[in-house]
C-alpha cells in the first residue's frame, strides 16, 4: 500500500524504514506467489497493473477490517460496546427515522461509539463501503453488477422524476414527449450519477441526443431553487421536493420512476451486535409504516 501511495520503491522503503532492496525482494516474492506482475516499472517510478489495483482493493479492505477487529477487542477489554459507522444519503430519512433508532441503540449500549455521516452521493458511500471505510450505509439502490461483495436490504420505495416549476409552459400539456423539452435547459447532477444515466436512457429510447446541461450541480437545494425560479428542467426525488416546500411539480409517467431505498453492507462479514440491532429496528419501522 505504501508503494501505491508514494509511486516509488525508494520513497516507500524510506517511509517504511527498510532497505529498497529488501522491499523490492518482498514485492517480487509476492508477484511470484500470485503469478502476475503487480507493478509496472518505469523511469519515473512505478504504477500498479490491473492485477495490482485488484489486490490493493482487497488489501485496503483487509487493513480496515483488521483495525476494526483490534478496536472491537480493545472495546471489550475496556468494557465498551465497540463502534459502528453509518453513512446516510436521504437527509429526510435521517431526520425522520434515524434519530429515533440510534437514540434507542445508544441507550441500550452506552459504550457504543456511533458515527453517522451524511453525503449527497450513494456512489461515494459505496466506494467507502468496499474499502472498509464504513460498516453500512442507507441510500438508493446502486448498480452492483460489478461487485458481488455488497448485500442490499430494501427498506422502502422512493419516487423520482423530471421536475419543473409550477406554472411552467410544459404543464399546459397533459402528455409529454422528449421533444417537448427542447426549448428548455437542464440542471444536471455530475456525470455518472443515477439521474444522468436515467436521462441518457430516456433520450436514447426516444432516438434523440442527450442535450448538454446548462448547469451542473450536485447540490439538491441549489438544483431545486434553480428549477423553482426558472424554466430549467431537472430530476429529483419527490421526498426532496416535499421537504423543500419549493413551488415545483413532477411530470407524469413515463417521466416518473421508482427506486428502492435500503441499507447496504459488506456480504459474508460478521455483523456486530449493534449493527444487527440497527438493521432489525429499521426494518421493523418501515414494515410498520407500509
Amino acid at each position: 500500500m505504501t508503494v501505491l501511495k508514494t509511486g516509488s520503491f525508494g520513497s516507500a522503503a524510506r517511509e517504511l524504514g527498510i532497505t529498497q532492496s529488501g522491499l523490492t525482494k518482498s514485492i517480487q516474492t509476492l508477484e511470484d506467489t500470485v503469478g502476475v506482475p503487480l507493478f509496472l516499472r518505469h523511469s519515473r517510478g512505478v504504477e500498479p497493473t490491473k492485477y495490482g489495483e485488484t489486490l490493493a482493493q482487497h488489501a485496503t479492505l483487509m487493513h480496515a477490517q483488521a483495525n476494526k477487529a483490534l478496536n472491537e477487542i480493545d472495546a471489550v477489554k475496556n468494557g465498551n460496546a465497540g463502534s459502528l459507522s453509518i453513512g446516510v444519503t436521504p437527509s429526510w430519512l435521517m431526520e425522520e427515522v434515524l434519530p429515533k433508532v440510534v437514540s434507542e441503540l445508544t441507550k441500550a449500549r452506552p459504550g457504543l461509539k456511533l458515527i453517522v455521516m451524511h453525503h449527497v452521493s450513494s456512489k461515494v458511500y459505496l466506494e467507502m463501503l468496499l474499502a472498509g471505510g464504513l460498516d453500512m450505509f442507507i441510500g438508493t439502490e446502486q448498480d452492483l453488477s460489478e461487485t458481488d461483495d455488497i448485500e442490499f436490504i430494501s427498506l422502502m420505495n422512493d419516487v423520482h422524476g423530471v421536475i419543473v416549476r409550477k406554472g411552467h409552459p410544459l404543464l399546459q400539456k397533459e402528455h409529454h414527449v422528449i421533444a417537448d423539452f427542447d426549448p428548455y435547459g437542464w440542471v444536471h447532477r455530475e456525470a455518472g450519477t443515477h439521474y444522468g444515466r436515467r436521462l441518457e436512457a430516456l433520450y436514447f429510447e426516444a432516438g434523440r441526443p442527450l442535450p448538454t446541461p446548462a448547469i451542473q450541480s450536485n447540490s439538491i437545494p441549489f438544483t431545486l431553487a434553480t428549477v423553482a425560479a426558472t424554466d430549467y428542467l431537472s430530476a429529483s426525488r419527490k421526498a426532496d421536493i416535499d421537504a423543500s416546500h419549493q413551488p415545483i411539480e413532477m411530470l407524469d409517467r413515463p417521466f416518473q420512476w421508482v427506486r428502492s431505498i435500503g441499507l447496504m453492507r459488506r456480504k459474508n462479514e460478521p455483523l456486530s451486535a449493534a449493527g444487527q440491532i440497527l438493521i432489525d429496528d429499521l426494518q421493523q419501522i418501515f414494515k410498520d409504516q407500509s
